[in-house]
């Protein structure tokens, strides 16, 4: 198959891993709303409400979908002082940025929840160690923000491969990781989860699928029909823990206003753009935009684990 590696999304009578000490479990339940109903900055400039949700489906029996909602911020906190100018101790202070992330896992019903699982613990993991750098983006320092994803991603790589190993139809994951640091979002992509950027009611993609189908269409070798009627769409040709892993990193300026998506292919495979899009122009908040998208996908069989986590750039 060339450089493309057999990971089916899900693989049939795929063995159970051996659970690892680091592995990360949600509560048991159909939904999952495991972070806050919203994230905010003291900041009125900066304020952001984020919500996550991620269910089950209808036909898998576990969810090897996980995902992380997260502000980064400095350990200093004025809580008395003298200085007239107290804005000079606002970069010491408050949310530095925000983290969004979803991963969709493969290699069997365990095995893929272990791998997703790992995956984001691993990435919050470094991410908190490399917080103090989290203030602003200067002119021509992109690169600064984008490195750390990427070592992010390369560490969590590296432990699914310890863990695990690299055999083929091994646990691994999708990732699809949005760092924000106002007004700029970094993203780093791997596999088939998505991202999107919404604004005034036209929905953009910001990440290409990482499948065989996405490859063979962008070859002109078939259409888009004819890969989704053979099964390639379910291919992955990129996956963290997998023979084959290709990190895509780019980035997005925000508005006041915007929202930002993340998802794992649950939701895409059952809702159109056009119609998440609806969804979103009604402008509700984070939490109704979730629980709707998420409702959409069960009302249309929901054959696979749903995850989807909103971000809302407030109007000032």
């Amino acid at each position: 198959m060339g450089k493309f590696s057999d990971y089916w999304k899900h693989v049939a009578g795929a063995p159970a891993a051996t659970p690892a000490p680091f592995a990360v479990r949600l509560s048991p339940g159909d939904v999952e709303a495991t972070s806050p109903p919203a994230l905010r900055s003291d900041d009125v400039r900066r304020r952001v409400e984020s919500y996550g949700l991620s269910h089950v489906g209808a036909v898998r029996p576990g969810n090897e979908d996980h995902f992380i909602i997260a502000s980064l911020q400095r350990s200093l906190e004025v809580r008395q002082t003298n200085l007239e100018d107290r804005g000079l101790l606002e970069p010491l202070c408050g949310p530095k940025a925000y983290l969004f992330a979803v991963a969709d896992g493969v290699g069997g019903q365990e095995g893929g929840r272990l791998a997703s699982g790992i995956t984001l613990r691993t990435i919050v993991e470094y991410l908190s160690e490399t917080v103090g750098s989290y203030h602003a983006v200067p002119a021509g320092r992109e690169q600064a923000f984008l490195d750390p994803l990427r070592q992010a991603v390369q560490r969590a790589h590296e432990r699914l491969l310890g863990t695990f190993g690299a055999s083929q139809g091994g646990p691994a994951t999708t990732l699809t990781i949005a760092l924000l640091v106002w007004p700029q979002v970094f993203l780093v992509h791997i596999g088939d989860s998505r991202a999107y950027h919404f604004r005034a009611g036209a929905l953009r993609r910001l990440t290409r699928d990482q499948t065989m189908g996405a490859y063979l269409v962008d070859q002109a070798a078939m259409s888009e029909q004819q890969a989704e009627q053979a099964g390639y769409n379910d291919v992955l040709s990129s996956a963290v823990g997998a023979p084959d892993m290709t990190p895509v990193v780019s980035a997005v300026t925000l508005e006041r206003g915007d929202l930002l998506l993340l998802c794992t292919d649950g939701l895409t495979k059952h809702i159109s753009e056009d119609r998440i899009a609806a969804v979103l122009a009604r402008g509700t908040n984070a939490e109704v935009d979730c629980r709707e998208l998420i409702e959409l996908a069960l009302a249309d069989g929901a054959r696979d684990n749903v995850t989807v986590v909103v971000s809302r750039a407030l109007p000032a």
